[in-house]
């Protein structure tokens, strides 16, 4: 049963992977829109101090996508992703870098991805938090899910806020699954058509996107912003959500 479980799996694989395709002209013309529309407005407006761009993925000149699932556009590719971290954390770290490269020990990265919870350390996450933040943006998503139980993404608290702009904005507190792991926040903006009452199944939440036949390529935009509220704040009330809406346009 194993063996016919395995291979109808690496059937399913194979199946979802030859789906994709390199991205016409059209589709990348769009996505690079938008992903420089994002680059204008994420990289040059940060928080108070001194702040960085650390990291930064996309698929512009590799872009693949699929159009099975569900009629529309659907990335294949990374999503966009940018890590902010502080001037000061970059001069440590390149300091560090520095005094270790004769060493044969790969020196520890400061870095710390947004999905990886803390879980020895809360001081430490509480202080990195202050540093480092993460932006990541998902196009076209058929459901933004503010609650997945089989992903064990467990909501503690969330809260609709008012961004100029958007289509729907929340601050978002999750429950950390980890012993001794900090609560992560995220402040979640929606571009594009969406509905607004979240479908509830179960103790899952989510919402659901509204794609127009034969509409626009990119018609929505996921934004995340990993941080704590009051840095995320400020990351908001910079950015011109218009503009970035205008661009799926």
């Amino acid at each position: 049963m194993k063996i016919y479980l395995l291979l109808a799996l690496s059937l399913v694989s194979e199946t979802l992977y030859a789906q994709c395709r390199p991205a016409n002209e059209a589709e990348n013309q769009a996505y690079n829109r938008i992903v420089q529309a994002l680059q204008s407005q994420f990289t040059t407006k940060t928080p108070t101090g001194e702040w960085r761009v650390f990291d930064e993925k996309h698929s512009m000149g590799s872009l693949e996508v699929t159009s099975e699932w569900g009629g529309f556009v659907h990335l294949c590719s990374d999503r966009y992703d940018l890590t902010i971290e502080r001037t000061t954390i970059a001069t440590a770290r390149q300091a560090m870098v520095d005094t270790t490269r004769l060493a044969t020990t790969t020196p520890p990265s400061l870095y710390v991805h947004r999905d990886t919870m803390y879980h020895a350390n809360p001081e430490a996450a509480a202080k990195n938090a202050q540093n480092i933040y993460t932006v990541s943006v998902e196009m076209n998503l058929g459901n933004y899910r503010l609650q997945d139980t089989e992903s064990a993404r467990i909501v503690t608290t969330s809260e609709i806020i008012q961004v100029a702009g958007s289509t729907l904005a929340l601050e978002v507190t999750l429950k950390p699954d980890l012993a001794g792991a900090a609560p992560r926040q995220e402040t979640v903006v929606l571009l594009g058509g969406w509905n607004l009452k979240p479908v509830n199944r179960g103790t899952d939440v989510r919402y659901q996107p509204q794609f127009k036949k034969g509409g626009k390529l990119f018609e929505n935009l996921v934004i995340t912003i990993t941080a704590p509220f009051d840095i995320a704040r400020q990351v908001v009330k910079q950015i011109d959500w218009q503009a970035l809406s205008n661009s799926l346009l």
